[in-house]
């Protein structure tokens, strides 16, 4: 089978569902520290949920659409699936489950047609009481078909009422701890009672919005089962014929378990009492040899005492060396023990002049840079005293020339006539200051007293006092 090429679209920038006032999120299990955050979409999660009870007999499954997703807060990536679409040609037994070329030439023209704005983020199955794991068969699809960093695989077990997701990590695929359940803020408690209904809480609130998707899939799968003929009979004879039937079933098990449980006993019994013989035959035997041995030592002790004691005297000598050689080995394990010890110490403190020559090393290496920056910014400045030689030299060259000199005597010439005029400028300004020092001191002193009143009608009177 050869699917369609699959574009994906460079990851988008934006606020995750759990920190957006606009949505509800709640964990479905404990999502781990290192899982990639995957956000499903209530509906999308109880349309899965429904597909899956659909048929529990054999594997269905379909594809995952929505975003993948960078946090614009962090930058770290995940995935928000918020639709799904189902695999209407497909080849699946009790234990497998395979796309078609046609069923995924539908996908994709369904996918372009109702939401050409979403990627394919991955794909579900269902393992109808075999657990949440992903198979050979599971992993070579996701390995050739779904390769994208950022796209996962969901599986759900529509019986035991299990489910999880699968994400890639350093080129395997690993299963998640948990993933997020999201909605709209006004569907929050329906999201609760999803969650809720899929980790098997029981919801006390007493409302709703009527059964959850497993309940309801049974009352529509009872309700469409094709009914079967009866034939009309007594209600006691039926009743009758059922209670005789579950009695004799249980009795024939009853049976069947007490004559497979005797034959296993009786299997068990022969097996112990060979085991039994074989025990009493070792048992004799080394009674035997033991009997013999015991005979020997008594029969050399009889024929001679003082043999007997000679070799007790090199046993007790031998034991006598053994625990002399002992002490000697644990003193030297004691020694070596120090050793091991002073040399532990010993060798804490070269790592640790180690560390400090490292340290040392890297200021060098500071240091080289340094001198090589330093040598760079003095051989600046050696261009420059060079190029300021050069000049200078170029200026004596000048100054000795004719030009050079009469530069010079202008030169002097125009000092001179600058402190000439300072000069002037120093005596004009004092003579300004005695002048107007001069006309201060040559006016006319104000009398203290008042002027003469003249008479307008003729002289005035002569008093004689």
């Amino acid at each position: 089978m050869v699917f369609g090429e699959v574009k994906v679209r460079e990851p988008e920038r934006r606020c995750r569902p759990d920190r957006d006032r606009r949505f509800a999120c709640i964990a479905y299990e404990v999502p781990g520290p290192l899982d990639l955050p995957i956000f499903l979409d209530r509906q999308s999660a109880d349309a899965i949920e429904r597909h899956a009870l659909r048929d529990t007999s054999v594997e269905l499954g379909g594809i995952l659409l929505g975003k993948e997703c960078l946090d614009e807060e962090t930058g770290e990536p995940f995935v928000w699936v918020t639709k799904s679409l189902e695999a209407k040609h497909y080849e699946n037994t009790q234990a497998s489950f395979t796309y078609t070329h046609d069923s995924w030439e539908e996908i994709t023209r369904e996918r372009d047609r109702l939401y050409p704005e979403l990627d394919i983020v991955g794909w579900y199955h269902t393992h109808p009481d075999f657990g949440i794991f992903l198979s050979s068969h599971d992993l070579f699809i996701h390995r050739n078909f779904f390769a994208q960093p950022l796209q996962v695989a969901y599986v759900v077990d529509p019986i035991r009422q299990t489910r999880g997701f699968f994400q890639w990590r350093e080129g395997r695929v690993d299963a998640l701890g948990g993933f997020f359940l999201s909605a709209d803020r006004s569907e929050r408690i329906a999201l609760s009672r999803l969650v809720n209904d899929l980790e098997g809480i029981p919801n006390t609130d007493g409302g709703g919005s009527g059964l959850s998707p497993r309940l309801e899939a049974e009352l529509i799968a009872m309700l469409t089962r094709p009914a079967q003929q009866h034939v009309p009979m007594n209600a006691y004879g039926i009743q009758a014929a059922a209670l005789f039937g579950v009695f004799g079933a249980m009795l024939g098990v009853l049976a069947v378990a007490a004559v497979l449980w005797l034959n296993s006993f009786y299997k068990q019994m022969q097996e112990q009492t060979l085991a039994l013989q074989e025990i009493t035959k070792g048992v004799n035997q080394n009674s035997a040899a033991n009997q013999l041995i015991l005979n020997t030592k008594l029969a050399d002790i009889k024929d001679g005492p003082d043999r007997f004691l000679d070799q007790y005297k090199k046993v007790v000598s031998e034991r006598e060396v053994a625990e002399k050689t002992l002490a000697e080995q644990r003193y030297v394990n004691e020694l070596l023990a120090r050793d091991a010890k002073g040399m532990t110490t010993e060798m804490k403190k070269l790592e640790t002049d180690v560390k400090a020559l490292r340290k040392k090393a890297e200021d060098n290496e500071q240091d080289a840079k340094d001198v090589a920056s330093y040598r760079k910014r003095v051989g600046n400045l050696e261009s420059e005293n060079e190029t300021q030689a050069a000049k200078i030299q170029q200026l004596s060259v000048a100054l000795d020339s004719t030009e050079g000199r009469r530069a010079l005597e202008l030169l002097e010439k125009y000092n001179r006539t600058w402190w000439v005029a300072a000069a002037g400028w120093v005596v004009s300004l004092l003579l300004v200051l005695g002048l107007i020092v001069t006309f201060a001191n040559t006016k006319e002193p104000v009398s203290a007293e008042p002027p003469p009143v003249e008479n307008p009608e003729g002289p005035a009177p002569i008093r004689i006092t």
